[in-house]
């Protein structure tokens, strides 16, 4: 089975710009010990603080289960670089893509609770949403898009570098879901090639939305979030004065200084990209879906088998997409990164799982921040030589 360096260093290879777990278990017994009882284990904190400085970041968190115990978690630099504010376990970060994990989960209930289905049709009379958005008669393709599709990237189109998510800032949700039916036409057939769409999610959000009866950052938040105490995560807002409790300042890099604040297109997306969390919550989260036996999950074996599928067009940059994850194998992750952001979520079949968030990207190619901190988690993952408390701090 090829780790996870060789699975980044293909797909490193073959892109250029790209717009996360054994597994983080389950365990049913109550924390050993208090968090203050941690003890630091200096390889790893010399490995963040070497990550921080290579890339430039004011500040990252990391979050480490074993065996569905949080083993470690620590905050390293600056959340605000005025006030001189240090980041801590508690600090929040926007997590980006790392939305879409916790976006398919959120269907992955709704497929379980039997009111929705993978192969179900999105657009058209017998669609999940109908006829509600764009003009009829649909484009070619329009109506073959199933949930499958949305989930797994393989739309037909609406993604890669004509990705609706990113346009015209000042169009809100269904002003963009309307433009794009009706003016940008799919070049495929759905379910014949990959291509990574933000736009997909915004989609999806919006079938939570339907099917629910409620909203999307309600749905997951009592479906999903407060089943497992992750009471710091929330869906972002996009401005400074937008600012919640416990919040990084964000800080640009080259050409993303001038967007940090002014990427507006992320809150409207927020199935794609929206939400604001800590480390240690994306791992309550992971341990709540990753199938392992010692702690329990919000989703059936039927579901998480569904959620880690794969589709023969569900492969892009060298890696298998499943909903939302990367699947290779025992590995399951996925990163995200927007102008003053980068995050991972990271399921690895040995017991480990991994959240990392900071308050910065690499430019001038955001995922040089992704490439420099693959050692890290190769490192956390397979030495078996780490010296992990036999605590829980969730």
């Amino acid at each position: 089975m090829a780790t996870i360096t060789t699975t980044f260093r293909t797909w490193l290879s073959v892109l250029a710009v790209v717009l996360v777990l054994a597994s983080c278990s389950k365990d049913n017994e109550p924390p050993l010990e208090k968090e203050d009882a941690q003890t630091p284990i200096a390889e790893v904190d010399q490995r963040m603080e070497k990550f921080l400085s290579d890339n430039g970041f004011p500040g990252v968190s990391l979050a480490v289960s074993k065996n569905g115990k949080l083993v470690y978690r620590k905050g390293y630099g600056l959340a605000d670089k005025e006030s001189g504010a240090e980041v801590t376990v508690d600090s929040r970060f926007r997590i980006a893509s790392v939305s879409k994990l916790i976006t398919s989960a959120a269907v992955m209930k709704l497929i379980q609770d039997g009111k929705l289905s993978i192969n179900q049709k999105v657009f058209g009379t017998s669609g999940i949403l109908g006829t509600e958005y764009g003009t009829q008669p649909y484009k070619t393709y329009v109506t073959a898009i199933t949930l499958s599709d949305l989930l797994h990237h393989t739309i037909g189109g609406w993604g890669q570098d004509n990705d609706p998510a990113f346009f015209d800032k000042n169009l809100n949700t269904t002003d963009v879901i309307n433009w794009t039916l009706d003016n940008l036409a799919l070049s495929k057939a759905p379910g014949s090639a990959f291509a990574y769409s933000n736009f997909g999610y915004m989609l999806l959000a919006r079938i939570i939305e339907k099917t629910s009866g409620i909203s999307y950052e309600q749905y997951v938040k009592s479906e999903l979030l407060d089943q497992v105490g992750a009471e710091k995560t929330t869906i972002a807002g996009a401005l400074l004065a937008d600012r919640q409790a416990d919040e990084v300042k964000y800080y640009g890099q080259g050409g993303d200084t001038d967007y940090v604040y002014d990427y507006t297109q992320f809150t409207r997306g927020n199935g794609a990209m929206g939400w604001l969390s800590t480390p240690t919550d994306l791992l309550r989260f992971a341990n709540a879906v990753d199938g392992l036996p010692t702690r329990p999950d919000l989703l059936d074996a039927n579901a998480i088998a569904t959620m880690t599928s794969t589709t023969p067009a569900s492969i892009g940059w060298g890696w298998h997409f499943g909903c939302g994850w990367v699947v290779e194998g025992d590995e399951w992750f996925w990163w995200g990164s927007l102008p003053g952001t980068f995050a991972i979520l990271y399921r690895n079949g040995n017991g480990i799982c991994i959240a990392a968030t900071a308050n910065g990207r690499r430019q001038p190619t955001p995922e040089n921040g992704l490439n420099s901190f693959i050692g890290i988690v190769n490192y956390i993952t397979f030495d078996g030589g780490i010296p992990w408390q036999d605590i829980d701090q969730f």
